[in-house]
């Protein structure tokens, strides 16, 4: 598979919630085909940062480019193109379903064939029990299962929230390995830890704030994703 992945322009771009501004005067770039982290504590804005990067959070100032598609004129055109793997709270994989019953939501969501999946699964490094619940399966392979899921109807990027939350050190590496694997695609991955990785990544740092809030109307977009 090679995906077209997604390049993104930010500058001096800022966004809001509930309790106030969640980032602000932020300057990024991200290149077609990286891995792109938002590193910082919890609470600083990484998920609202993902989220506006991917047309589900209206900025208040600044100018946000997504491969052409200037927000928020456009957002509708980039969430088709960036689509969430996992986005902490609202986006993750149903634990009591078991993995069979995982993928066969997603071909019928997203129309990925089997074959596709099949291919993700590997791509990821993942055989998971497809009798198993989900939340049966190992934390780290609960994630590799929703990238794959999300991998596999070919997006221009992916976002994954919370990649080091809950992991252990060599679950961490086998997680940030699979989603350097999937940039060899040439998709983009948008995620967000508390530290990034080492190695060919674009690092966004955030300082540590106030924790943060989403807005109500986030939750109706990510909605969408599913629909």
């Amino acid at each position: 598979m090679y995906v077209d992945g997604v390049s993104i322009v930010g500058r001096g771009i800022a966004a809001k919630g509930p309790e106030g501004v969640v980032f602000a005067n932020l300057d990024l770039e991200v290149s077609s085909g990286s891995l792109a982290v938002v590193a910082g504590p919890g609470g600083t804005g990484r998920t609202s940062l993902l989220l506006a990067l991917s047309g589900r959070l209206p900025l208040i100032t600044g100018y946000l480019d997504v491969s052409g598609h200037v927000l928020p004129a456009q957002a509708k055109a980039v969430r088709q193109l960036v689509r969430p793997a996992r986005l902490r709270p609202g986006y993750e994989l149903e634990e009591q379903h078991r993995v069979r019953e995982a993928i066969r939501e997603r071909q019928l969501i997203s129309g990925a064939s089997l074959r596709d999946i099949d291919a993700a699964l590997s791509l990821v490094g993942l055989a998971p029990d497809r009798s198993a619940l989900v939340g049966e399966l190992h934390a780290a392979d609960q994630l590799l299962l929703a990238i794959a899921l999300t991998v596999a109807s070919f997006p221009a990027g992916i976002l994954v929230d919370d990649v080091d939350v809950g992991l252990p050190m060599a679950s961490r590496a086998q997680v940030w390995a699979a989603l350097h694997e999937v940039t060899r695609t040439g998709m983009t991955v948008l995620a967000s830890a508390t530290d990034a990785p080492s190695g060919d990544v674009e690092v966004i740092h955030l300082p540590a704030r106030e924790p943060e809030e989403l807005p109500t109307d986030v939750f109706d977009l990510l909605e969408e994703d599913t629909q």
